[in-house]
């Protein structure tokens, strides 16, 4: 598993603190921790992210979800169409 970088950290704790992430946010589930959480990579973002975001009872994470979040919580995913 890859680490972000010491810049790439700030920048989205900087975005965080502007209040740039307000909305919605979509990432992708990179793969699973041995606890079947899971690691998201952000849009835009070539590695994924070291933390673990808390997410809705029933959602259940598969490798290649997309997931929406709000407000570091992760609401739900789906499976992107493979067309």
């Amino acid at each position: 598993m890859s680490v972000v970088s010491k810049n790439e950290y700030w920048e989205n704790e900087a975005r965080s603190a502007q209040g740039q992430n307000q909305g919605p946010v979509y990432a992708f589930v990179e793969e699973l921790t041995l606890a079947g959480e899971p690691i998201l990579r952000f849009a835009g973002d070539s590695l994924p992210s070291q933390k673990i975001y808390v997410r809705l009872k029933s959602y259940i994470p598969a490798q290649g979800d997309m997931v929406m979040l709000i407000g570091d919580v992760i609401q739900g995913g789906w499976t992107p169409n493979a067309s």
